[in-house]
């Protein structure tokens, strides 16, 4: 067995925790039975309280524990001979994610007897089973997610306060409400999900799909995505070095999975009129771009990686260039190609939408301009957090600059804060482009300096 793993089911499960796991969640089952039978006004049903347990003791408890798997270690200063270690990355990343969290798990396990047992007695074993796989998906990503956040912190080396520890949690409480919220709306007693007819039917790439069971699919093929992740990341701590190939998998993944989805956006008569193939790019162009703000944020933007790309690009060895490229910059290349696409199709499709080029290629040119604002922060002198200080530039540029301009009645500069309509056409292209290869320039210039200044 792996070792790391031994060590945290002998720390986790031992004889006094089990027992007193048990027993308190017996007595919580009893007093929720006792009260579903009693004639009162308000009934607790024993199957609402294991759920709600649940939920409680692997997500919220879960998702506190996972944070703390390597962070914890790293207060406790074992981390550095953990790392010494022989153990393979696979190895360490489920002993640290599913060993920190077995506790929890056991809890969770006891709380799906009473809840699925119900369910199959009053339903049926399929939908037990549908819910069983649920319940399972929205722990592992909620944990994992967690997980993750807690190991990008520590690559970037930032400190680990509870403060910290507790944003780690809300990624992954972030990440397991979504599921729950996903979940719930293909509920065909809940809210439609696809089309105000059809609430058990999802529409994906133009095909009607059972909402549960695509859903189902979703959510494995997500686990696997963030469990993916947990494991390069843990790569990197141990000082190897990942490949493009997973992240270009996932990119693609991405933009066929959210692309599928522009029947969705049919109902909107702007919207509808640029077609199918139009929508589907600019959903996948929206879900690049989102993934490199996402990426440019969290990755640690190292000066000297830079200088190296540069060096191999200078000296046309281009596929170690794109080996080393960081995953912000295939996600903008990514979005920067479905945009490309764009501007190629929709002025052959319809003349109506003469005014949507314009507008993308001014996105397009405001991504630059962000992404390089957040590298030029991290370039600058000192020990200051460059990212959180690239957060308020862009806040700046996107909320309050165009609040102060629309106070004093100047919509007409709008348009060089973000894509907005301009005349003649060419005037928003063009402004943003500007403002985007100055930012860049500025950015390459920092990274080009040898030695930075010292404050």
């Amino acid at each position: 067995m792996n070792p790391e793993f031994q060590r945290n089911l002998w720390l986790e499960l031992t004889p006094r925790r089990l027992i007193l796991m048990t027993a308190l969640l017996a007595l919580a089952f009893l007093a929720a039975g006792l009260a579903t039978n009693r004639d009162t006004a308000v009934l607790v049903p024993v199957a609402a309280t294991a759920e709600w347990l649940y939920y409680a003791i692997v997500v919220v408890w879960g998702t506190r524990n996972a944070a703390l798997a390597v962070v914890g270690e790293i207060r406790d200063r074992t981390w550095d001979m953990q790392l010494l270690s022989s153990i393979e990355p696979l190895a360490m990343t489920w002993a640290k994610l599913f060993g920190s969290t077995i506790y929890n798990w056991f809890g969770g396990a006891l709380c799906l007897v009473v809840l699925l047992g119900e369910t199959a007695v009053h339903q049926d074993v399929a939908t037990a089973l549908i819910d069983l796989v649920y319940y399972i998906a929205v722990g592992v990503i909620a944990q994992a997610a967690a997980f993750l956040a807690s190991l990008i912190a520590v690559r970037r080396r930032q400190s680990h306060s509870r403060l910290d520890t507790f944003l780690y949690q809300a990624a992954g409480l972030a990440a397991g409400l979504a599921v729950y919220s996903v979940w719930q709306a293909a509920d065909p007693a809940n809210f439609h999900i696809a089309h105000p007819a059809d609430t058990d039917t999802v529409l994906w790439w133009g095909a009607k799909l059972d909402a549960r069971g695509f859903l189902l699919v979703s959510l494995a093929l997500f686990a696997a995505w963030i469990l993916t992740g947990c494991y390069r990341q843990m790569r990197l701590e141990l000082q190897m070095q990942n490949g493009t190939l997973v992240w270009l998998g996932f990119l693609l993944f991405i933009g066929l999975y959210v692309s599928g989805f522009d029947a969705w956006l049919t109902d909107n008569g702007a919207m509808a009129r640029l077609g199918a193939v139009s929508l589907r790019l600019g959903l996948a162009a929206t879900t690049y771009a989102a993934l490199t703000y996402v990426m440019v944020f969290l990755e640690p933007k190292d000066r000297v990686h830079y200088r190296w790309l540069g060096s191999q690009i200078a000296a046309s060895r281009l596929g170690a260039a794109w080996n080393g490229l960081e995953a912000w910059m295939m996600a903008y290349l990514a979005a920067a190609l479905c945009a490309v696409l764009l501007l190629v199709w929709l002025p052959g499709f319809e003349a109506r939408v003469t005014d949507q080029p314009a507008l993308i290629a001014a996105a397009l040119g405001f991504v630059t301009r962000d992404v390089s604002i957040f590298v030029f922060m991290r370039t600058l002198p000192g020990r200051r957090r460059g990212d959180l200080a690239a957060l308020g530039v862009l806040f700046a540029l996107y909320v309050l600059a165009p609040a102060i301009a629309n106070g004093l009645g100047l919509t007409a500069i709008l348009t060089i804060f973000y894509p907005q309509d301009a005349t003649p056409l060419w005037i928003a292209p063009l402004i943003a482009w500007a403002e985007g290869l100055a930012a860049a320039t500025f950015a390459i210039s920092r990274i080009a300096l040898v030695k930075p200044a010292v404050s």
